[in-house]
């Protein structure tokens, strides 16, 4: 029996039939469908909601990070031109107390003695490198001395400051200060060693 047989009920009834059957098909799968995976679901909006918000944050994040990052890097750089010279520890000493040295007498500040403190790790990458030097010079000599330190092209802190009276008729104080320069640690490798296997400062 051939389609062009039947009559137009029938071939009207069949193409209910096969209608019918598309939509039960459709429903039946679509029913079967995980419901994190059904087109227009709540879970799959919220899902895409969830990600859209991460996103944005994601974006407005980043030029934050960029910059911080770029300041980071600079900051780096500038370090790294006003580390120390020296290619060890101990030469790095030395430099230390020539660079002190040159700064009391720019502010004609006589160098009373000096000591040098244990070169220690910072952070991993630098080597900090004490210097204690003690001096008697008047409160303006001072003042001049911290800010030319701030100022020193080498990278310098000032690690201790201890001040007592010096003579009342003349106004000065006796200063003792611990002025640190730094070294890359790659150039103490001794001091890494020593760090790693739980030892102490050089």
């Amino acid at each position: 029996m051939t389609l062009s047989s039947l009559g137009e009920r029938d071939r009207r009834a069949l193409m209910l039939l096969g209608g019918a059957l598309i939509l039960f098909l459709l429903l039946q799968f679509d029913f079967w469908l995980p419901s994190g995976a059904r087109p227009g679901s709540g879970a799959t909006v919220e899902a895409a909601e969830q990600q859209f918000i991460l996103a944005r944050a994601r974006a407005r994040q980043k030029p934050l990070v960029d910059a911080e990052f770029g300041a980071a890097s600079q900051w780096e750089s500038q370090m790294e031109g006003r580390l120390l010279k020296a290619q060890s520890a101990a030469l790095a000493q030395a430099e230390m107390r020539e660079i002190v040295g040159s700064l009391l007498a720019a502010e004609q500040i006589t160098m009373q003695s000096t000591q040098f403190g244990a070169v220690r790790l910072e952070q991993e990458t630098f080597a900090q490198v004490p210097l204690v030097v003690n001096f008697t010079c008047a409160i303006e000599q001072f003042v001049n001395l911290m800010a030319a330190v701030a100022n020193a092209p080498q990278a310098l802190s000032t690690r201790q400051i201890r001040i007592n009276p010096g003579s009342a008729d003349t106004k000065t104080v006796r200063v003792q200060l611990t002025v640190s320069g730094y070294l890359p640690a790659s150039r103490t490798p001794e001091l890494v060693k020593k760090t790693q296997l739980g030892g102490g400062s050089f």
